[in-house]
């Protein structure tokens, strides 16, 4: 349309389209300033968005929010919306008919331009259209393109300052409040530090305990060093919950390599299937149900009591059974990986169908020792796997030490008691004598003497001296049953597989019930 309107060069032609293009330039630069004015308003509005995200949604550790750089990054961020808004207005479409609409609108011309505009399109006029051109051209003379078309900053304008100067102030006052935020972070969460004191006491300990005790089993020694490594790890991660219950569970995962090592099930297994080869005659049937019953060290001392004279009881019907039985198992040991075991067996095999004694005896020995070791190594996986409950006791208590609000909110918690019923609340109580309400008391008491007759069989008793006093005397007794079942609880926490919540439990309670001297006296 452009080349149309100005493809004819008479000076009214001129006189009509160059008031016109003037103000169309002045709508594209209006148009520029509009878009300009939106793109720093979003930019502001997003800007501000994101540092409340990253300030209050925990994402402060992502973003460096000292120093310079984000003062910095706001400003090009607040830059790039500018940068974007005025691209957009500059290339918004206008409608070339807009600028002499304007001008009528403004000057009541009553469309005498945007009619004129649309006539020198054309490439013949009539009479008509020429007047009609002529009474335009006198109006253009007129026109003020800086009046119809005047440049003016959008109220939004404004407001993007205002969102600017806000987006400014948070980047300036962020760094403080993560500081703030770190600060609090940083604190050493008790439950954590409480968990890598036990762990080293009751698991690195106890495991150099036994690597000591066992130089043979070098896994044991790797294992007490991996973990000693990660307790202090743990220490030093004491105020990142998440990253401490990462440790923890490669804690599990380094005592269940060596617990796959051991090959526990495969190893008991082969011991079955030669129980069975020996069940065949009387002579071994000790040997066989000690094995069947994974009792090791017992079948140990019947393979070290089992001699020459022994196999004479046996007839040859029966040595040449147990020798193929024994002979049978031996592809499975292979399949297991479990060479020494394989050996001493095809040893033991060919000792009895030779009926040589002194092989036979070499082959119990060599067999017993072979028991041994899976007795003791049937201990040692008895207390890693005590070891490993103790671990998930110690990622419990460090997965609830996130916040006040989770634990205010668990009801198991709370000692109090309560009248409606609930499977979780009060359960607090449990292993905690101290806890809750008091029992009240309310009954008669009387003191009698209880005499006995004597008769025949073992008595017990027990000689009190007189002059001992009766606080001090009732004091040594209970420090005296107080250490006697402390011990036998540990004992047993040490061997056997006890849930988590009854293994805290068990330690509270025997926490609570500690004798104290200063109460005694």
């Amino acid at each position: 349309m452009r080349k149309n309107m100005t493809s004819s060069n008479s000076p009214k032609n001129e006189t009509i389209l160059q008031p016109l293009n003037i103000v169309y330039r002045r709508q594209r630069i209006q148009k520029i300033i509009e878009g300009t004015a939106w793109g720093f308003l979003l930019s502001s509005v997003t800007t501000i968005f994101v540092l409340f995200i990253f300030l209050f949604a925990g994402f402060s550790n992502l973003v460096d929010f000292s120093g310079q750089g984000l003062v910095l990054l706001i400003f090009f961020a607040v830059l790039f919306g500018f940068c974007l808004g005025a691209v957009v207005g500059f290339f918004l479409p206008i409608d070339r008919h807009e600028s002499a609409r304007q001008a009528d609108q403004y000057y009541h011309f009553k469309d005498r331009l945007l009619t004129a505009t649309k006539l020198l399109s054309r490439s013949e006029t009539t009479p008509m259209e020429r007047l009609q051109l002529e009474d335009a051209a006198c109006c253009a003379r007129n026109i003020d393109p800086k009046s119809v078309i005047p440049y003016k900053l959008p109220s939004r304008f404004f407001a993007a300052i205002v969102a600017t100067g806000i987006a400014f102030a948070v980047g300036i006052v962020s760094p403080y409040f993560v500081q703030q935020q770190n600060a609090v972070a940083a604190v050493r969460l008790p439950e954590i530090i409480n968990a890598a004191e036990t762990l080293q006491n009751e698991l690195v300990e106890k495991i150099e305990e036994l690597a000591e005790q066992n130089p043979e089993e070098k896994n044991l020694q790797e294992l007490s060093g991996e973990l000693q490594k990660l307790v202090d790890k743990l220490d030093q991660s004491a105020t990142n919950p998440r990253e401490s219950l990462s440790t923890l569970s490669e804690m599990e995962e380094a005592i269940r390599s060596v617990l796959s090592e051991f090959q526990m099930e495969t190893f008991d297994a082969s011991m079955k299937e030669v129980a069975e080869a020996m069940s065949v005659s009387e002579a071994t049937r000790a040997i066989s149900q000690a094995l069947k019953e994974e009792q090791y060290a017992k079948a140990a001392e019947e393979l070290k009591k089992f001699d020459a004279q022994s196999m004479e009881t046996m007839s040859k019907q029966e040595r040449n059974a147990i020798g193929d039985q024994m002979r049978k198992t031996l592809d499975n040991m292979d399949d297991r990986n479990q060479k020494t075991l394989q050996k001493t067996t095809q040893k033991l095999a060919n000792a009895f169908e030779q009926n040589d004694g002194e092989k036979v005896q070499e082959g119990t020995d060599e067999f017993a020792a072979e028991c041994n070791k899976q007795a003791l190594r049937k201990e040692i996986s008895s207390s890693l796997e005590g070891k490993l409950a103790l671990l998930g006791l110690c990622k419990s208590e460090c997965n609830g030490s996130g916040g006040q609000s989770a634990k205010s909110n668990n009801g198991g918690n709370n000692t109090n008691k309560s009248d409606s019923a609930d499977k979780n609340w009060g359960t607090g109580a449990a292993g905690n004598p101290t806890s809750g309400e008091a029992t009240l008391l309310d009954s008669q008491r009387e003191q009698k003497n209880v005499t006995g007759i004597v008769g025949q069989g073992e008595s017990e008793y027990e000689k009190f001296n007189t002059n001992e006093a009766p606080q001090e005397k009732t004091g040594r007794e209970q420090r005296e049953s107080f250490q006697e079942y402390h011990k036998i609880a540990e004992t047993v926490l040490e061997s056997e597989p006890i849930p988590l919540g009854q293994r805290q439990m068990i330690r509270r309670y025997f926490e609570s019930i500690r004798p104290n001297d200063e109460e005694i006296k």
